[in-house]
């Protein structure tokens, strides 16, 4: 595959990654994405902002729906932007990274520091027990407070955080997810309701 039909097929994957996808105004293959993942290895001290050339590295984009992550090569360029919050960036930092894919590359313009929510209910493993932390990307559903009969499916990850050493099914937790999206940094037990 070459040119649009490449551009095409990686914009698609983002679509489904992202859950937004929109056209950049400018030329008519570049599209605005906004993704949450993992930076991978960074210079020491960080990306510096702005480099005179580009500056590349790659960017894991977990799978809400669990299975194996997606993996980008992203550059930071002379317009690369950190939000207000983002403070000194590091190697496998969780991140929202907003940019434009242009052909075969993403242009990062713009990296925020993520933004978290709280959610309780109760885990459910029909299955068992799940050992903490996970080893792998792994789903699990939660029924939430206020919707008992409607389990929402959460990403628990390995760098997810917790004191506890497993789970079982119907425990109660409190979940903190990235806002937003479906990807829990933190998991706690919840006292018994």
């Amino acid at each position: 595959m070459h040119g649009r039909g490449k551009t095409a097929s990686v914009a698609a994957v983002l679509l489904l990654l992202a859950g937004a996808c929109w056209v950049a105004p400018g030329s008519a293959d570049d599209v605005e994405v906004e993704l949450v993942g993992f930076l991978g290895r960074l210079p020491d001290g960080g990306p510096r902002l702005a480099p005179a050339g580009g500056t590349t590295t790659r960017f894991e984009v977990p799978n809400e729906q669990g299975g194996a992550r997606q993996v980008f090569t992203v550059e930071f360029t002379p317009r690369t932007e950190l939000g207000p919050d983002t403070g000194r960036l590091r190697s496998g930092q969780l991140v929202i990274l907003e940019g434009v894919l242009q052909r075969d590359r993403l242009r990062i313009m713009r990296i925020r520091e993520i933004d978290v929510a709280e959610y309780s209910g109760r885990v459910s493993l029909p299955q068992g027990s799940l050992a903490l932390p996970v080893t792998a990307d792994r789903t699990v559903a939660v029924f939430l407070d206020g919707a008992p009969n409607l389990p929402v499916t959460f990403l628990l990850m390995p760098r997810t955080t917790s004191s506890q050493t497993s789970l079982r099914d119907g425990q109660p937790v409190t979940l903190t997810v990235v806002n937003g999206w479906r990807l829990v940094v933190g998991i706690e037990t919840s006292p018994a309701r």
